[in-house]
Formats: C-alpha cells, structure tokens, sequence
C-alpha cells in the first residue's frame, strides 16, 4: 500500500473473508488501554475486542485477534513473514495516558490539529502523522531520551546528563504498557 494513493484500510481479512472494523483512531487508542488493562481477564478483553469489528465477527477468534493486532500495528496482508524466532520486544518509549500532552501539543503545532475536535481520523493517519513528527517536538524529545543507550556514550559527563534526563521523563514502571507495535507482535 501506497499511502500517497490508495486509502487506508477499512477492514481487515480473517480466513479469506473481509470484515469491516473501526478505524478512528480514538478507537485505537481505547484498544490498546483495553489490552494493557491487566484488570480484565485475557478471556474477558478477547470477547471486548471483538467491539472492533462493525458488522460481523469472524468465527475464528484466534484469527480476529490476529488481524485486529495487524490492523493496530499497521501490517498489511503482504508484508514478509517474520521468523518464528521470537523477536525481543521494543522498548516502551511513550505512553498514550503519561504522554497525552506531548501528544497533543505536538499535534497543534505541527500540523494545527486539534485532536480534540477533529470529527474522524484514520487510526493509520495519525500513526503516520506521529511517527513523522519533527524530533523537535517534546514528545519525540522524550522518545529519543527514553531511547537512549547509556552504554554507547563514551563521556561521563555526558552520560551522567543524560541519565538526569532519562529519569526525568522516564514512564512509570508500576505498570508496564505495551507499545502498539509490541501488542500487534502478541497477536500475531
């Protein structure tokens, strides 16, 4: 898929079959808390999950799982298989709830949206628009600190400063949030 000139999906494809989902972005954004809710039973958030899909839901659950993950993570049906070698998860460097200014403020900004008032925006759109950000922008100035390998800073002085820094924007670790991306891998 082109971004430039074809459309954002709208469905997803389980066993074939095409099912329409939700695709604002604000639905996204409430998917990805219901699954980093470690309140609600896995059995629970799978049927919960199934809220996605706007008509029909697929018999296989396995499988609806599976694409809404895809569908959160931006994967697309033709995308090359990954190794059955489990990847090491990405480390967590932002948080829809501890980051939800930044997020905003960037938004405002840099491309003068209000994500308050905008009426509808692709889940695919505004995951193009965040990672593009300029790393200008405080959010992506806490990513790149959070991001940050000490061990690669040969300066002392250096790394202590930036340590300073990690800690000070550093996520709350008295719950570990998953990262979209690290929440599509689990479904897929």
């Amino acid at each position: 898929m082109n971004i430039l000139i074809d459309k954002f999906p709208e469905a997803v494809k389980v066993n074939g079959k095409v099912y329409p989902v939700e695709t604002d972005f604000r639905e996204w954004i409430r998917f990805t808390k219901l699954v980093e809710d470690e309140d609600v039973p896995w059995q629970i958030k799978c049927h919960l999950l199934m809220q996605w899909y706007i008509k029909d839901i697929p018999d296989d659950l396995e499988g609806a799982i599976n694409a809404l993950g895809d569908f959160l993570a931006m994967k697309q049906e033709d995308d090359e298989q990954e190794s059955d070698a489990p990847a090491k998860p990405p480390k967590q460097v932002y948080s829809f709830d501890e980051d939800m200014v930044w997020i905003y403020s960037a938004f405002r900004e840099v491309y003068g949206i209000n994500l308050q008032t905008v009426p509808y925006m692709h889940w695919w759109e505004f995951q193009t628009l965040f990672i593009g950000l300029p790393d200008s922008t405080e959010i992506k100035q806490r990513i790149m600190y959070r991001n940050t390998d000490l061990n690669t800073i040969p300066d002392k002085n250096e790394r202590k400063r930036i340590k300073k820094i990690q800690d000070a924007v550093a996520l709350k670790k008295k719950r570990r949030k998953m990262t979209d991306y690290e929440i599509g891998d689990m479904f897929a």
